[in-house]
């Protein structure tokens, strides 16, 4: 009995201390319970601030890219009026309204037109999700980006077509050659914005027809003033008679076969000889050159020159009588001063004569390059530099009297698929050389010449080769050429 009564005590402590420790458990229980409710509320807090940091973060980068998209389109029409439309319609489709449930203030544009800068910055609003338990109901996101639009060293030539069809009325108002003149002027608005001058910036122009005025535009030839140049000999190509000396007229740095006549227009042929050997002729070359057993040192003159009579019943050659004019406008060198390139722009009125696109872009390259006779572009420059060369034409080429080709190929249309296959090679000499060719048909809307454009631009579409059917669209084409000479870069 006294073991059971031990026994019995022993087991009545344990009971005891067993139910102890399960009241102390409830208790403890209870207050987990009262600690877990507390630390609910900053656990949602950070889960939020990871989930709203989120979408803030996907919210700025949209708004940031939105904004360079913005500047960048901006940039391309700096001084077109269409400008801060561009910007905010570029904006609009890169950060659509309600994007996350954002609203959007901007973007707000400043501009600097000095330094052809512009400067955006836009914020973005969006309501939480989670922190709005912390007591942050909204998060604004900001970002701000500037675009300055920067030429690169940038050597171009405006090849024009002054030949008679250029004189028809364009589709919109005036003339061929006065939509002509207002879209070129808009291209060298574009590339020399508000400066009258850049120092990497240099534009020349060749007028073309059926030849081309190589003498310097706006000077006056002296026929007395001729010099002569001892050169190495070489063998003429036209009278194939050994020869020392070349000439030079007073205005024009091209070198002649022969000294240039009294009363010498400015024009000079193609270099071809009427023969059955084409590989001898150089008008599909660079500068002075020898080929096929020919030394072409020089260009032959054309003169003298009679007034326009009908076709076919004029000589031609050297020393006959020409039935086609020589283009009253010359050409205007590479230079960067924005009001002389605009006054000779200005000055292209009256076109005359037959299509010769051969010599307009012959003539174009030559202008470009440093190689004599023009020498104004630098050789092999420091820095980067684009050449680039802008064709515009309305018609298809035509063999006439009076031609660059003295009408060698035949007259009129006969004379067509020569005069394109010569076209063609001088292109692909062009190009190949790293010349950008950009090519504009005007209200001719000939499929045949279209395809031929096409092989002669860089590329057979936009932005190298335009179809062009009026006034406007001519505009259009000549500003999207300028915007793409430019090159734009993000400042910041």
């Amino acid at each position: 009995m006294i073991m059971k009564s031990k026994y019995r005590k022993i087991f009545s402590i344990l009971i005891s201390g067993a139910n102890g420790i399960r009241t102390r458990w409830r208790e403890d229980r209870g207050a987990a319970f009262v600690l877990m409710a507390l630390s609910i509320v900053p656990l949602v807090g950070f889960v939020g601030l990871g989930t709203d940091a989120a979408r803030g973060y996907l919210v700025k980068s949209r708004l940031s890219s939105a904004l360079d998209a913005a500047g960048l389109a901006g940039g391309r029409s700096f001084f077109l009026p269409t400008r801060d439309a561009d910007i905010n319609m570029f904006f609009n489709a890169n950060f659509p309204l309600g994007y996350m449930g954002a609203t959007v203030n901007g973007p707000n544009i400043t501009v600097n037109e000095d330094q052809e800068k512009i400067f955006l910055n836009a914020s973005a609003t969006f309501h939480t999700t989670f922190m709005r338990v912390l007591g942050f109901a909204d998060i604004t996101v900001y970002s701000e980006t500037e675009v300055t639009r920067q030429q690169q060293a940038l050597d171009v030539v405006l090849a024009v077509d002054m030949s008679g069809s250029m004189t028809s009325p364009a589709a919109g108002g005036g003339t061929r050659i006065s939509a002509a003149r207002n879209a070129a002027t808009e291209l060298i608005n574009i590339l020399f914005g508000n400066n009258g001058s850049k120092d990497l910036l240099n534009i020349g122009l060749v007028p073309w027809g059926g030849k081309v005025n190589v003498k310097i535009d706006g000077t006056v030839y002296d026929p007395a003033s001729t010099i002569t140049q001892a050169v190495s000999t070489f063998t003429n190509p036209l009278t194939s008679l050994p020869q020392s000396e070349v000439y030079f007229a007073n205005n024009s740095p091209v070198p002649l076969l022969s000294p240039p006549p009294t009363n010498w227009k400015g024009c000079v042929y193609n270099r071809y000889s009427d023969d059955s050997d084409d590989t001898n002729d150089a008008d599909i070359y660079l500068p002075p050159v020898s080929v096929g057993g020919s030394d072409w040192s020089a260009w032959e003159p054309i003169g003298p020159e009679g007034e326009p009579v009908s076709y076919g019943t004029c000589a031609l050659g050297y020393g006959g009588i020409e039935c086609t004019p020589c283009p009253a406008h010359a050409i205007t060198p590479l230079q960067n001063q924005k009001q002389v390139i605009l006054d000779a722009v200005a000055d292209l009125t009256n076109p005359n004569g037959t299509t010769n696109l051969p010599a307009g872009l012959g003539w174009a390259w030559r202008v470009l390059k440093p190689d004599a006779p023009f020498t104004e572009a630098i050789a092999d420059p420091p820095y980067k530099r684009q050449q680039a060369i802008v064709l515009l034409t309305d018609g298809e080429n035509f063999g006439g009297t009076g031609d660059g080709y003295k009408a060698v190929f035949g007259y009129g249309d006969a004379a067509r698929p020569a005069m394109n296959q010569r076209l063609t090679q001088l292109a692909a000499n062009v190009k190949a050389n790293g010349v950008i060719i950009y090519v504009i048909q005007f209200a001719n809307s000939g499929t045949a010449l279209q395809a031929l454009l096409k092989s002669v631009a860089s590329g057979p579409n936009e932005p190298y080769y335009y179809y062009a059917p009026d006034a406007s669209t001519l505009s259009q084409a000549f500003r999207e050429v300028a915007n793409h000479l430019s090159e734009l870069r993000l400042s910041k």
